[in-house]
């Protein structure tokens, strides 16, 4: 019943149409122009939601020169004749080198203090802006590296140049002359250029990838160009930052590191401070907590919430000058400063806010019902009639024209097949007469 109703209406619905064309050209682009404006309203909601972002640099002349830290970290990094002693004929990053270690004298902690080099083994001298107040040192240890050192700034300054910026001076116990030509690395430096706020880590996936590297051979001298890049990002789906700035990404991605290490072995190690666990004391167990140290490396940190700082700076260096450095014991030279104060910064913004999607609604409604749709309806309109309906106009002339000639000639014939009948009939009855 319902169907048969339904079918009723659709086709009292379509006659409605069809009988008057303009009706049907009107509904067709009005429902043309719904479609269209549909479609362009939920791509506008679309990116209301999702905004898309846009990325914006320019310079700027900073007065405040802000000045990276810098982390030095010895090549080769253990004194060897402190490991041979030790029984360690390797280096400690192997895990076979504690094999004949004798854990009953001696802890792990004793033998990275006295086979690494401090402070007062390390620099000469050092300074920024002509000031050794002007710089902090921290030292820290670590497993391929040995113990390293890293200078914080404590001021900008507000000029640019040679005489401003960093000057430090590294020693060494081997010349480069005396230097073995194989089975070793020169004698020299790492040098690793970063944020303050970030940190250093030898590990490069926790490094962030924000890390400038350069080194530095025994009886050099180099200088290097600084230029800066401070970046503001979005935090995004594609793009997973955080804009806390408590703890670094950099320390929060290594505490991960190591607490996943120790949960694993039972045990840390010198280079994992701030780890609560007691240290190794066998050689199996240190075997084993080198070998998850080493396994884990590339683990994703996001599983204990380490993200990448929207915010930050990036700095870049570029050696102007590399030179022989002689004096009399084994050592270098390293200047670091800005030759300008132009300063770069790129920011991430959301390419649509609210007041475009108001001017985007609009259109779209605009589009909808103003007086250009209504124009084109007028259009299509005339367009119909001069091509339909006035070729159906003459067509239905043609037929009339027809229609009326054959009626006219068969009437004309029944009249004459009349006529002739009653003649006959006459004729007939004059016969009979007679």
């Amino acid at each position: 019943m319902w169907g048969e109703k339904f079918k009723q209406k659709y086709w009292e619905f379509l006659n409605y149409l069809c009988l008057e064309p303009k009706r049907l050209i009107k509904v067709i682009v009005l429902c043309a122009c719904s479609v269209v404006v549909v479609f362009q309203l939920t791509e506008c909601f679309q990116k209301l939601i999702n905004p898309p972002i846009n990325t914006h640099s320019r310079f700027e002349l900073n007065d405040s020169m802000l000045y990276p830290a810098i982390t030095f970290c010895r090549n080769p990094p253990y004194k060897s004749a402190v490991m041979e002693r030790y029984n360690l004929s390797h280096h400690p990053k192997y895990a076979n080198s504690f094999k004949n270690f004798n854990f009953n004298e001696s802890t792990l902690d004793e033998v990275f203090q006295e086979a690494t080099y401090n402070q007062s083994e390390f620099f000469i001298q050092y300074g920024l802006d002509s000031l050794r107040e002007n710089v902090e040192v921290i030292s820290s240890m670590h497993l391929d590296m040995g113990q390293c050192f890293t200078l914080n700034p404590l001021t900008t300054t507000n000029h640019s140049w040679k005489e401003v910026g960093y000057s430090i001076m590294l020693q060494h116990d081997v010349k480069h002359s005396e230097a073995p030509l194989f089975g070793e690395d020169l004698p020299g430096w790492h040098v690793f250029i970063h944020a303050q706020a970030e940190g250093f880590a030898e590990n490069r996936m926790q490094s962030s990838g924000r890390v400038e590297y350069l080194f530095m051979e025994v009886d050099e001298e180099v200088e290097v160009k600084l230029t800066t890049q401070h970046f503001h990002m979005l935090p995004s789906s594609d793009n997973l930052c955080t804009t806390e700035s408590e703890m670094s990404s950099t320390r929060c991605s290594e505490l991960c590191h190591w607490s996943h290490v120790v949960e694993q072995v039972g045990c840390t190690g010198p280079w994992m401070p701030d780890i609560e666990g007691e240290q190794c004391h066998t050689a199996h167990d240190t075997q084993q907590l080198i070998k998850y140290y080493k396994l884990m490396e590339d683990m994703d940190s996001t599983v204990c919430g380490c993200y990448q700082p929207c915010s930050g700076s990036i700095f870049t260096s570029f050696v102007m000058n590399r030179k022989h450095f002689n004096i009399s014991i084994p050592a270098a030279q390293l200047w670091m400063y800005y030759t300008s104060k132009m300063v770069t910064i790129v920011e991430e913004f959301h390419g649509y806010d609210l007041t475009q999607f108001v001017a985007d609604l609009g259109g779209s409604l605009g589009f909808l019902l103003g007086l250009s749709v209504l124009g084109l309806i007028g259009l299509l309109e005339k367009i119909f009639e001069l091509l339909f309906i006035r070729r159906w106009i003459a067509e239905r002339k043609i037929k009339r024209k027809l229609n009326e000639g054959f009626e006219n000639s068969t009437e004309k014939r029944q009249d004459e097949l009349s006529q002739h009948e009653s003649s006959d009939a006459t004729l007939a009855v004059a016969n009979i007469k007679k």
